[in-house]
């Protein structure tokens, strides 16, 4: 069956987590993305300095965001390995890198180089900063671009300091604008015959990702402050701590409004003018939450979940353990976990790509393999026979 992206090659030098897991996402659509590494590996082969979470001596963290790729090993600042990459982007549709500002240019492998080679190339870069930017040659991270990019200070507990969210968020929703960007490209190659540079950052996804919180900002001139689980426009809009966990609701319209009331036994509520609208719970917040945390420690969370889906109003059990997503039956139905296999670790679990397709479903490959593994093969496809171990000059 035909995949979206069948007959696309990619070369992919990026590295970490952004670049690769695009990369990862363009090969379950069907391309077949080729992941060039340097001797010894890419970062992510030692993540924490190899403290990070592994199996048989792999990391798990470098299988997942490098899934589906043909894997080969190239020392760039090498002429005959920089001529072999040069040959694989000759016959590439896309390149994709995320190092720092200069550091291509410095390789000979920026977009100027790479068009004069193949001037249908879609460059995709996707930096830590911008490439306009004065911090363009500035190391980068998750962390680093959540807090540049305002995220951090609308986050954390009531009245209390910023916090960065605990898990790569940027890391994981940058890939999608890079990947939007090379399949944006493509069309338009499609129509001119003539590739591009495309560009997108990770504090540039961070700011555009805030266009509710800046809209709020615009709208009052005051800086939103942390609230918490809470949404600052929706009252209530959150989590409650129940009987034996937390539940979050989400009473986003009047009708939902109402019928929480009903739910509760404070239909009295529903009349009380301080809550009469959304804006008049908003600026009543404080009162309204007071009066309904003390009701949901009544009954635990799952009984209160069955309850106010009775009445329709939209909720649901906060989950405290990944391991409850394994058994989960929405999980389950939906296969957003799915196990590949790994040539020396064997079976990991990985969740898919976010999309489905009615007639090109994607394919999924094995997890991100060991370095080198598919050297041969490649470079006998561009006709380069050399002998030695991966990353040694050819003969």
């Amino acid at each position: 069956m035909p995949k979206p992206l069948d007959g696309i090659r990619v070369v992919d030098c990026s590295v970490g987590a952004h670049g690769p897991y695009a990369g990862a996402l363009i090969a379950d659509l069907g391309a077949d993305v080729i992941k060039i590494e340097p001797p010894g590996g890419e970062l992510m082969r030692h993540a924490r300095g190899g403290g990070g979470p592994a199996k048989k001596g792999h990391q798990l963290a470098y299988m997942g965001l490098n899934h589906g790729k043909r894997n080969i090993v190239l020392d760039l600042r090498e002429a005959d390995d920089k001529q072999i990459a040069l040959a694989l982007v000759e016959r590439a549709d896309v390149f994709l890198e995320n190092w720092r500002g200069g550091a291509a240019d410095g390789l000979g492998m920026g977009y100027k180089d790479l068009v004069k080679v193949n001037p249908r190339i879609i460059y995709a870069s996707g930096s830590a900063h911008g490439y306009n930017s004065p911090y363009r040659t500035k190391p980068g991270a998750d962390g680093f671009s959540q807090d540049m990019s305002g995220m951090g200070s609308i986050s954390g507990p009531v009245g209390g300091p910023p916090e960065k969210a605990r898990f790569t968020i940027l890391d994981l929703t940058t890939p999608l604008p890079i990947l939007q960007g090379i399949l944006m490209a493509l069309i338009a190659r499609d129509r001119t015959g003539e590739g591009q540079w495309v560009q997108c950052s990770q504090t540039e996804t961070g700011i555009v990702y805030q266009a509710v919180r800046m809209a709020e900002y615009f709208a009052t001139r005051k800086q939103p402050e942390p609230l918490g689980s809470a949404w600052a426009n929706i009252v209530p809009s959150q989590s409650f701590k129940t009987k034996d966990g937390y539940i979050d609701v989400e009473a986003q319209t009047q009708q939902a409004w109402n019928n929480l009331c009903r739910a509760l036994g404070l239909g009295r509520l529903a009349g009380d003018p301080r809550f009469k609208t959304n804006a008049d719970r908003v600026q009543h917040r404080e009162q309204l939450i007071s009066i309904l945390e003390p009701k949901f420690l009544d009954a635990t969370s799952d009984e209160w979940v069955k309850v106010l889906e009775a009445n329709d109003v939209p909720a649901a059990r906060v989950v405290w353990s990944i391991e409850e997503l394994y058994t989960n039956p929405q999980i389950v139905a939906d296969k957003l976990i799915m196990t590949k296999e790994h040539s020396v670790a064997g079976p990991v679990q990985v969740p898919p790509i976010p999309w489905s397709f009615s007639r090109t479903p994607p394919e999924y490959k094995g997890v991100g393999d060991v370095i080198g593994s598919h050297q041969e093969e490649v470079l006998r496809e561009i006709g380069v026979v050399r002998g030695g171990k991966p990353g040694e000059k050819a003969n």
